[in-house]
């Protein structure tokens, strides 16, 4: 993509009645298919090996070739701050109403944006390695990226579970209409790939 803006995209593991999470922000079911496989795919930063199907395997390493990520303050939380870098050695945008006090004042890996989602997207592409994709982590910031027409492609992976209640992807839009435009479908194991482009926004 060198040459060219990044895109922007979601990554998200969602359950077959349209939730990312449970309730309590658990994430396990919808990522089981992380290790539903012999295909063992390592983390560029971190120490933590997926083993997956063979066809799952390249979206996986896909995944892991972003040039920068925005995350929101509640996926920040949840994930402990990933330990005190970001997980794929990436630049790292974290979006929030106010710098956590325990990161304040010290050299830090992630840049908190405190003036919104559009602020935090264009430091993102700025900051993007090699023109790769930029990522955005967590339902609410992924959201607000589509509302704002800030975002380019949803990766969604579909795992055949019903949760029932948790932290619905989407939930948080405007009613307004997006029509997307389907680009690819892979069938892996206890999970089906699928990949969006945003065509546009409709009016109400």
């Amino acid at each position: 993509m060198s040459g060219s803006e990044p895109k922007v995209v979601v990554e998200m593991s969602m359950s077959l009645d349209g939730f990312v999470a449970t309730p309590d922000h658990s994430t396990d079911e919808v990522h089981a298919w992380y290790e539903g496989g012999d295909v063992a795919v390592t983390m560029p930063n971190i120490e933590l090996t997926f083993h997956v199907d063979a066809a799952s395997a390249p979206i996986v390493r896909d995944a892991f070739e972003l040039g920068a990520n925005v995350t929101g303050r509640v996926t920040f939380d949840d994930a402990q701050a990933w330990g005190g870098d970001d997980p794929m050695g990436i630049p790292s945008f974290i979006v929030t109403h106010r710098i956590p006090d325990e990161w304040k004042d010290r050299d830090s890996p992630f840049v908190f944006v405190t003036d919104g989602v559009e602020s935090a997207i264009a430091q993102a592409k700025a900051a993007a390695r090699y023109g790769r994709p930029v990522g955005v982590a967590g339902g609410d910031i992924a959201m607000q990226c589509l509302r704002a027409g800030l975002l380019d492609e949803l990766w969604i992976h579909l795992v055949p579970v019903l949760l029932g209640e948790g932290i619905r992807l989407f939930d948080e839009l405007d009613g307004s209409p997006v029509r997307l435009r389907q680009s690819r479908v892979v069938e892996g194991r206890q999970v089906v790939h699928l990949f969006y482009e945003v065509a546009e926004h409709l009016p109400r």
